[in-house]
């Protein structure tokens, strides 16, 4: 085992990979284990690193799940549909998703609209058949049910 003297090289990385934005546990993990490969430090060291990233409040998997949605809901209007499989991939665990989304429900339907609405300038002078399939086909890419995609439509359609 490493003394924390001879771990601070995997501590630089870490910070390092954490400057951009905040990380996931296993986001973290897969990014040392990566790096150790061509050091002399073990897995052990690494999860030494993250247990102590951890008790520092730098890697929190259920602090991060609040800053991913909050971003997303900001900049890429996505459905919970979608989210959820993004978080899954960066190794959220599922429980933890589902007990934010229960907590809070997105806004959902101003996702929606927030989304298409910044779109449709484009679908605008499409004929009407058209201009539903581009605009459910986009919306549908980001997670929105079929139902809510449809709602969504005929709101922009009765406004323009």
């Amino acid at each position: 085992m490493s003394s924390d003297n001879d771990l601070q090289e995997l501590f630089n990385k870490a910070y390092f990979f954490l400057k951009f934005r905040p990380r996931t546990k296993k986001e973290m993990r897969d990014y040392l284990y990566k790096k150790i490969q061509k050091r002399h430090f073990s897995r052990d060291d690494a999860d030494k690193v993250i247990l102590q990233l951890e008790e520092q409040k730098m890697i929190d998997d259920k602090a991060f799940v609040e800053w991913f949605i909050d971003q997303r809901s900001r900049t890429k209007q996505k459905g919970a549909f979608v989210l959820k499989g993004e978080m899954l991939r960066l190794g959220i665990p599922k429980e933890l998703i589902n007990q934010r989304l229960e907590e809070k429900p997105l806004e959902e339907e101003d996702l929606a609209f927030k989304a298409l609405s910044s779109k449709w300038h484009r679908f605008k002078n499409l004929e009407k058949k058209d201009r539903f399939v581009k605009a459910t086909a986009l919306l549908s890419r980001r997670g929105f049910s079929f139902d809510l995609i449809r709602k969504t439509i005929n709101k922009l359609e009765e406004k323009n």
